[in-house]
């Protein structure tokens, strides 16, 4: 095995400040720390890593949201998947968007800008451009030639 100097830090999302797991965007080897937490065993990508103590019956929170209860005792960087999660009922909140919030807009001169031109109809215009790629070398003569027809 490779010295883990040598590796970048895998990535990994924690959705919403409220969650008790993060999520693998990249693998996470056993012993490797992130956010703070070391992992107890390979996370593989997309599954769910804990980061803080779940006791057995509590909620396990992703999107700040209960996905499931843990079974067991769930200790920080354990691996988080049907093991040691499952389903039960609880009372559910519908409201919609009860935790939006409106973000500020930026200031006008940080905001995107539309790089066109303006017609003399005071239409605005855009250039267009086409690409012609090949996905094999033996087609490029065609390409060159479809570009510069």
């Amino acid at each position: 095995m490779q010295d883990k100097a040598v590796k970048s830090t895998p990535r990994t999302l924690r959705l919403d400040p409220r969650d008790n797991i993060i999520v693998a965007v990249d693998p996470v080897p056993a012993g490797w720390a992130v956010q703070g937490v070391t992992a107890t065993a390979r996370i593989m990508r997309g599954h769910k890593m804990a980061v803080q103590p779940i006791g057995q019956g509590q909620p396990v929170l992703k999107f700040g949201q209960i996905i499931g209860f843990a079974s067991e005792a769930i200790a920080p960087g354990s691996h988080v998947h049907t093991h040691n999660c499952s389903f039960a009922e609880f009372e559910r909140d519908y409201a919609f968007a009860q935790d939006a919030r409106s973000e500020p807009l930026l200031p006008p001169e940080l905001r995107a800008t539309f790089e066109g031109y303006r017609r003399s109809n005071g239409k605005t215009g855009t250039r267009n451009y086409i690409g012609v790629l090949t996905s094999v070398n033996c087609s490029a003569s065609v390409a060159r030639f479809m570009a510069e027809a």
